[in-house]
């Protein structure tokens, strides 16, 4: 169990983590390796009840990319809320509604794997 001063550390590395992947599209190597420590880290938060309304919290972000990864790792435990967020993201014109659309679309055909 994480415990709550953790997730709330975590929470914000979470945040920070997607901040700085959005940000690093014209530099894909630094892209991957931010995204890998997301992955890591959302794969920690999950396995506590905190940990996963940590990144549900997020779903209100002001920032898409922060909403796209906290909606795509809430569809789990919470996929109406997390599907609604998804296809908000999918109706604005940027690459994340493109992930938003093929990650809703994976979903629905029970193929997205977050188990990597």
């Amino acid at each position: 169990m994480i415990n709550c001063g953790s997730v709330d550390a975590l929470r914000a590395e979470y945040r920070a983590l997607v901040v700085e992947w959005d940000g690093a599209s014209d530099a894909p190597k630094a892209a991957n390796r931010l995204f890998d420590a997301l992955h890591a880290l959302y794969k920690q938060l999950r396995t506590s009840e905190e940990g996963r309304s940590a990144i549900t919290g997020l779903l209100d972000d002001p920032v898409p990319a922060v909403r796209l990864a906290a909606a795509t790792h809430s569809l789990a435990w919470r996929p109406e809320r997390a599907e609604t967020v998804l296809e908000e993201l999918e109706r604005v014109d940027s690459l994340h509604a493109v992930t938003a659309k093929w990650t809703l679309r994976s979903w629905r055909a029970g193929k997205l794997d977050l188990d990597w």
